[in-house]
């Protein structure tokens, strides 16, 4: 279900992901300066054609933030590491100039490959290409972020026949994935399975939700625990909601949601 540009929503994001939780178990030190009350977990998915209050994620859990493009959003407040994305295979050419030019630390490559809808690219093309022009940000330090699959069946298919044409070719530092549906109890399982798929990394969720509608109090239990679960588990290195706007067209939200993570925002 990822997106490009949408209007999209979730006034509960800015609550939500700026919320201080339990202190994550780290598998691996941070390379940004945190802000005390930082998580090093918790990244925001922004979508910069939705009026969203940007501003109130500064001096809260938030530590990172991505907005399916390369070039941070205008109004990013101080602190707040920006990971860049080559979206599609459009601008992969310069994609490794830019991302030198911001100092990026880590990147994300190809957004659904697998969905017709989104980028779209065969898993040997998508080898080739990364080969040619991801491979090259690693000889920088930089950390690379696989082609992030949807959850649907054909995206574990597709990742694991990416993984088969690259050969062991690839640079890859970690798996970004996405997951929709209704209970967090499947979105843990979703996870695991990825985990036992892929052992050897490290998982950033760049999308998820609960979809659940006319249940703003379910929606509200699945992000907390899930959230909790997170922190905890040692091969999640990321995570981020989506998305963080002021409304999401087919999921729910609610002003109490809004209100119960708001007031749990850490000032720095």
């Amino acid at each position: 279900m990822a997106f490009k540009r949408a209007g999209f929503t979730v006034l509960f994001l800015v609550s939500f992901f700026a919320l201080s939780f339990a202190a994550p178990i780290r598998r691996r030190p941070s390379s940004s300066p945190l802000r005390r009350g930082s998580n090093p977990k918790r990244g925001i998915a922004f979508s910069d054609s939705t009026t969203s209050d940007l501003n109130q994620v500064a001096n809260t859990a938030i530590s990172w933030e991505y907005n399916w493009a390369v070039q941070p959003p205008a109004d990013l407040p101080e602190g707040i590491e920006h990971v860049p994305m080559q979206w599609g295979t459009d601008g992969i050419e310069s994609f490794q100039a830019s991302v030198a030019a911001l100092g990026a630390q880590h990147v994300l490559g190809f957004n659904e490959p697998d969905q017709a809808g989104q980028s779209n690219i065969d898993p040997s093309t998508a080898a080739s290409l990364w080969t040619q022009y991801m491979n090259p940000l690693s000889d920088s330090g930089i950390k690379l972020g696989a082609p992030a699959v949807s959850s649907a069946p054909a995206g574990l298919t597709w990742l694991q026949g990416f993984m088969s044409a690259c050969n062991g070719g690839c640079k890859i530092d970690f798996i970004p994935i996405h997951w929709y549906g209704e209970g967090s109890q499947y979105f843990i399982q979703y996870l695991a399975t990825i985990n036992a798929a892929f052992p050897n990394y490290n998982l950033w969720v760049t999308e998820y939700a609960d979809t659940t509608m006319g249940d703003a109090g379910a929606v509200q239990s699945s992000l907390t625990d899930s959230i909790s679960q997170m922190d905890s588990l040692a091969y999640v290195e990321r995570y981020s909601w989506f998305d963080f706007s002021r409304s999401t067209t087919g999921m729910e939200t609610s002003k109490s949601l809004t209100v119960h993570f708001s007031c749990n925002i850490i000032p720095d």
